[in-house]
């Protein structure tokens, strides 16, 4: 297994052909929180988003986020950018556009955007600083910059559970892992050299599981994030073998819940 950034590159490219799991983790997130968490909503509180900003949103991922704003009357151009085929699919509707492009080489002039948003992405890119510096770019003076980012120890007993698995079935994963070490520790120091200032914002919740399903649902989203894509080879044993575990370990503890604390936070920077 090659490592690097075209291999980390190349990781990402293979985990969002399919944009099921992701689908799968934000359905997990939005109803097995132990309270309500909606980053997208609390992004657009706490920018006090004004309807005819210009905006990008780098790695937009279902696009949704976009089409909202634009479904509730936002006059401003609203544009998207991905790696993805399918998220630019998903993303371009009504006034909304999206373009096949990269964090670290946005594909604008300077000064273009009034708000650059980075939702739960930055972990995927092989030079955050570079994608911060390309952010900073393309934002006029007195713009926004604004990323969502999890704790470094977001869902550990979950995560556990899938290492587990694949080291018990002896599986070397067959790609790298799509994420690097930016966190909500990490992440605000690099908006602090690129800005000047940052604005943190730390939100701790918890997924509470009460039955296996959505835990094994959840779980197996997670698979590529240790190497293991959906075309993997083993992608489904170890998918049958995670299913197998949770529904064992709820058996196993009548009347609990499956409970592991997670957490992320909103940085925000204003390019002066």
């Amino acid at each position: 297994m090659t490592t690097g950034p075209a291999a980390h590159q190349n990781a990402v490219t293979a985990e969002y052909m399919d944009l099921s799991p992701l689908q799968v983790r934000i359905t997990t997130h939005r109803l097995y929180s132990e309270c309500p968490d909606s980053p997208d909503v609390t992004v657009r509180d706490q920018l006090r988003l004004p309807s005819d900003a210009d905006l990008l949103d780098v790695g937009c991922g279902t696009g949704q986020f976009l089409r909202d704003l634009d479904h509730d009357g936002h006059t401003g151009r609203l544009t998207g950018i991905d790696t993805s085929p399918e998220a630019i699919r998903q993303t371009t509707a009504g006034r909304v556009s999206a373009l096949h492009a990269s964090a670290s080489n946005l594909p604008f002039a300077p000064e273009a955007f009034d708000i650059v948003t980075a939702r739960h992405m930055l972990y995927h890119v092989p030079d955050p600083l570079h994608a911060l510096q390309e952010a900073r770019r393309v934002l006029r003076p007195n713009g926004v910059f604004a990323a969502t980012v999890n704790h470094a120890t977001t869902a550990p007993r979950t995560h556990d559970l899938v290492r587990a698995v694949i080291e018990d079935a002896g599986v070397t994963p067959s790609a790298n892992s799509p994420v690097n070490a930016i966190s909500s520790d990490t992440l605000p120091p690099l908006l602090r050299q690129v800005f000047g200032n940052v604005t943190t914002v730390r939100y701790d919740n918890a997924l509470v599981f009460p039955q296996p399903e959505p835990l094994a649902d959840f779980a197996v989203a997670l698979l590529p994030f240790n190497g293991i894509s959906a075309t993997d080879p083993d992608h489904g044993r170890l998918a049958e073998e995670i299913r197998g575990r949770a529904v064992r370990w709820f058996s196993d503890h009548p009347g609990q819940v499956w409970r592991d604390p997670k957490g992320w936070a909103l940085c925000s920077a204003t390019a002066t």
